[in-house]
């Protein structure tokens, strides 16, 4: 079926869920892309760096479960219109002009969080995950002749 939202005809179709009738938005076939792109292109990472991603992956990969997740914006909007309704006064959320420059290792925050979430499931962490560490780069020095 087709519906008018936006001022724009859309492709929709009606499903059922949970006893509720949903209408569902589609796209039309010209606007499906093929997906065409490759595999991340890693030739600037280091191999650690891209050991230590896969890991990364790997160990936070799981099945979605909705229910996880809050919508704290509308829990806080919610909020606001209950205290509105009753009377109450409106507080203004300070506004923050600071900003961080905390410079991050990356290679660092992975592994952090790798162990993080190793530990979080009993597991022991491996020695061989350690970020490489750097060595002070030693230049040659011609002799003059």
């Amino acid at each position: 079926m087709t519906v008018a939202l936006r001022q724009r005809t859309s492709l929709a179709v009606l499903r059922v869920r949970d006893d509720v009738i949903v209408l569902q938005t589609m796209m039309w076939p010209d606007e499906i892309r093929k997906p065409d792109f490759g595999a991340a292109d890693t030739s600037d990472a280091k191999p650690a760096e891209v050991k230590m991603a896969n890991m990364l992956v790997e160990t936070l990969a799981g099945d979605f479960r909705p229910d996880d997740f809050a919508d704290d914006y509308r829990a806080a909007l919610e909020e606001l219109v209950k205290v509105k309704i009753e009377g109450g006064e409106v507080k203004r959320t300070p506004q923050s002009t600071k900003t961080s420059g905390e410079v991050v290792d990356l290679l660092a925050a992975l592994q952090k969080s790798v162990n993080a979430a190793k530990a979080a499931r009993g597991e022991s962490n491996d020695e061989d995950a350690k970020p490489a560490k750097k060595s002070a780069a030693k230049k040659a020095t011609k002799k003059a002749s």
